[in-house]
């Protein structure tokens, strides 16, 4: 099997918006009286912008909190925050991204956010420049954990899922990047990775800048199992 394009989610593993994420909703709660914890907010880790109002509106149904209210508020504090100085971006994600565009691979952000949250961030940290095609989750019927965005972000590329490599911080990602037959390799950011994900993942490692190694030693039978 032959690697000819990577697929890269976007939130905490190119660019550093989880931590912001998890604090836009701890700042948000607690202006509804309610002290969210940090592994609260990991529970949407991942999700489409959708699915993360259906959840919170189920999640704090019958009490005081607002769940609607709180998602608009966490997504006002992020968006001050990215469509002003932007976001930063992950370790390593430039120098891998040169890599790849220098060994001819093709090259597409797969993310469950929205198509203008990723560009603006994409346009931020001036990594636009990298990037043939951008697949978001507000364009499929299904978001992670469905493989559909990253089965739109390879057909957009031209190339078969099979043939792509998956780079994943969720566990969600994890398993739509290996439900859409794709090798992965998680790069865990605030979530630790599980037996799940253990066992649908390629590699474990820890930054970005491993995925070059792992590429160079590769001869293309290093990526069947």
């Amino acid at each position: 099997m032959e690697i000819k394009a990577v697929l890269f989610d976007m939130d905490g593993l190119m660019v550093n918006t989880e931590s912001l994420s998890t604090e836009a909703f701890i700042n948000s709660a607690k202006a509804q009286g309610y002290n969210m914890t940090k592994e609260e907010t990991l529970k949407v880790l991942g999700f489409t912008k959708a699915n993360i109002y259906q959840f919170w509106i189920d999640y704090f149904q019958g009490t005081n909190v607002d769940g609607k209210k709180l998602v608009d508020d966490h997504y006002e504090y992020i968006e001050n925050v990215l469509y002003t100085v932007g976001p930063e971006k992950m370790p390593y994600v430039e120098e891998l991204l040169k890599y790849l565009r220098e060994n001819n691979y093709k090259i597409a952000v797969a993310s469950s956010s929205d198509r203008a949250d990723i560009k603006n961030n994409l346009e931020k940290t001036k990594l636009e420049k990298y990037i043939d095609e951008i697949a978001s989750g507000a364009e499929v019927e299904n978001g992670k954990p469905a493989p559909d965005v990253f089965l739109l972000a390879a057909k957009r590329l031209g190339v078969d899922a099979k043939d792509c490599l998956i780079l994943e911080d969720s566990k969600a990602g994890v398993i739509a990047g290996s439900s859409a037959g794709a090798k992965v390799i998680m790069v865990p950011d605030m979530l630790k990775p599980d037996e799940e994900c253990k066992e649908r993942t390629y590699r474990i490692v820890g930054n970005l800048g491993e995925v070059i190694s792992i590429l160079e030693e590769k001869n293309n039978e290093n990526f069947n199992r």
